[in-house]
């Protein structure tokens, strides 16, 4: 259903407009690029961290975005801590960045929040 809900938003047309990759849907402990089967019956629970991650593409242009859906606010310091870590490589992103460096603070911000989940 996300995937329909996209091509309709950007008005698929073939090679002009569409989807990049398929849509991400990866739950908890599955960081990333999970793509559920046709049919798959999973259902969020109340402790589940699920992470939607799609890309489309306007003449050959890609752009990705992804967020993250939690009920529980257990997990809000931990969504608040990889949001400011974003935020940091953005800022630090640009003209002779140093991967590295932006790594390094993206990990600093990271840490300096604490998170602990049980």
């Amino acid at each position: 259903k996300l995937e329909d809900c996209s091509r309709r938003m950007i008005k698929e047309n073939g090679l002009e407009a569409g989807l990049a990759f398929p849509t991400g849907c990866s739950i908890n402990h599955c960081a990333a690029h999970y793509t559920p089967n046709p049919g798959d019956k999973t259902v969020l629970q109340y402790d589940d961290v699920c992470k939607i991650d799609f890309g489309t593409h306007i003449n050959g242009r890609i752009i990705d975005c992804a967020w993250t859906v939690h009920f529980n606010p257990k997990f809000d310091p931990l969504v608040n801590a990889a949001k400011a870590a974003t935020n940091m490589g953005i800022k630090m992103a640009g003209i002779d960045a140093r991967l590295n460096e932006i790594g390094e603070a993206i990990q600093e911000v990271m840490e300096s929040y604490e998170v602990e989940l049980e």
